[in-house]
């Protein structure tokens, strides 16, 4: 797996799930447990890697960069 660099275009606390947009275009959705180093905000720049083992693309393995 490679990781992918991308801004957090969006942020539910209350559902702790979220959207990336990633810089190869398009957005993965991702859950506020796969991120390290603090809470996700609204235009936070992130390193992560794409899992496609469950039924739906999602981003794993978030760093905030």
């Amino acid at each position: 797996m490679t990781s992918q660099t991308g801004i957090i275009r969006s942020f539910n606390s209350a559902d702790n799930n979220g959207l990336i947009t990633c810089d190869l275009g398009g957005d993965i959705c991702f859950d506020a447990s796969s991120v390290n180093g603090g809470l996700p905000v609204s235009g936070s720049l992130v390193e992560f890697i794409m899992d496609d083992s469950s039924n739906k693309l999602q981003a794993i393995k978030i760093r905030l960069i």
